[in-house]
């Protein structure tokens, strides 16, 4: 029994599907701006990548009015999963065997933030009825139900920037211990608000803006300048399916979800991580092996790529733990350094993208590598996207805050 991706919806810096995400990816387009949704010139870093989605052109008026973004852009991503998929809850599936897993960090601060000013300067009558409901992490999972009729196994996952990928690995899970036959799984992040973008800045991840630099040159995973991630909103779900059911409704599948490891550093201070990785690598070898295969059989890594200079070293450390000298030979790329480290949505912008790269035969590059930082002993893919014949499994990373680690194992 196997799980496959049968469907793909995309809200990114590069509009709206997969498709303009993944031609700005494998052409290595710069997409991280100064942002210009607030005032961020007093902030250590004031670029992102930002999503140009009108919620209002897309959604009705009295959704918008009374969620926050990322409810929008978590709703808008499903719609289009589904329709790729080509799966109509209560037609394909029904409503009761159908879930809704989704990875988030920080919640709905847009909206938040709004409603907080006006109980400071008007008083608790300003504040708006849907402030308890807008908020929180598990927003967009109740809004996804409720817009179609959804009625089975539900959670949203919050583990730093590995929640969208343990999102997938729940949809998984669920499908395998057939709980549900379809399962829309993904995550969002809309962290562009005053509020929001000074949780990013105190996290200590993000890189900080330098006069030599511009914007878009800011996230340097694995180059000699890292300095940490820039962040950008959006919201990426994929539909999965047992290949069986799949097969028998004559979906199209986009690839295989064949394993995936989970590990925790347990590592102090807490705001970093095990520095061996011993522990990251272990996740990675748990990946391959709960998909039969080995480090040879290995075509591509997607790192995750963090740009922080200790966890890019330690995520080197973990490839050559979990795979030996192979770990050398591989093809390694990063390209969420063009569009930004979407944080909740950044493990399925990067299962996307896998995806995508094992069909058309080509890795693409990481923006921004120049020069090689010492202690990565990696073949790193950079300037240009590079075709690798065979590309038939490839490794998505994902890391949290703490060393909350998660890896998928993709296959063709």
């Amino acid at each position: 029994m196997s799980v496959v991706i049968t469907g793909i919806g995309a809200v990114t810096p590069a509009g709206i599907g997969i498709d303009p995400l993944w031609d700005s990816a494998r052409d290595g387009t710069p997409l991280v701006g100064a942002i210009d949704r607030f005032d961020a010139s007093e902030y250590a870093c004031d670029a992102a990548g930002q999503a140009g989605f009108d919620a209002r052109a897309e959604l009705p008026s009295r959704f918008v009015k009374r969620t926050d973004r990322f409810t929008h852009l978590s709703v808008h991503a499903v719609r289009q999963a589904l329709a790729d998929a080509r799966v109509t809850v209560g037609d394909q599936v029904t409503p009761e065997r159908t879930g809704v897993m989704v990875g988030n960090i920080l919640g709905g601060w847009e909206f938040a933030e709004r409603e907080l000013r006006h109980l400071w300067t008007d008083g608790p009558r300003a504040v708006s009825p849907y402030q308890a409901t807008a908020w929180f992490p598990a927003a967009p999972q109740g809004n996804i139900c409720i817009d179609q009729g959804i009625k089975g196994p539900a959670r949203t996952y919050v583990a730093d920037r590995a929640s969208g990928a343990y999102a997938l690995i729940g949809a998984a899970e669920s499908l395998l211990r057939d709980r549900a036959d379809v399962v829309i799984a993904g995550g969002v992040e809309a962290p562009l608000s005053p509020y929001g973008w000074l949780c990013m800045e105190t996290s200590g991840l993000g890189a900080k803006s330098r006069a030599s630099l511009a914007p878009h040159e800011l996230y340097r995973p694995f180059d000699a300048g890292h300095g940490g991630s820039v962040f950008g909103e959006g919201a990426v779900f994929l539909a999965m399916e047992r290949r069986e059911h799949a097969e028998r409704r004559g979906a199209t599948v986009l690839g295989e979800l064949a394993g995936w490891g989970v590990s925790t550093d347990g590592y102090m201070p807490y705001y970093t991580v095990e520095p061996t990785g011993q522990v990251l690598g272990r996740a990675m070898r748990t990946a391959t092996e709960r998909a039969g295969i080995t480090g040879a059989d290995l075509g591509a890594v997607f790192a995750h790529g963090s740009g922080i200079p200790f966890e890019d070293v330690t995520e080197g450390y973990a490839l050559h733990e979990a795979f030996g000298a192979r770990a050398g030979q591989l093809p390694v790329t990063a390209p969420k350094s063009g569009f930004g480290h979407l944080l909740g949505a950044a493990a399925p912008a990067d299962t996307a993208l896998a995806l995508r790269a094992m069909r058309e035969g080509v890795v693409p590059p990481t923006v921004n590598l120049d020069r090689k930082a010492p202690g990565i002993d990696l073949d790193l893919v950079a300037d240009a996207a590079r075709q690798v014949s065979g590309l038939e499994h490839t490794l998505v990373v994902s890391r949290g805050l703490g060393g909350v680690n998660a890896c998928l194992l993709l296959r063709r």
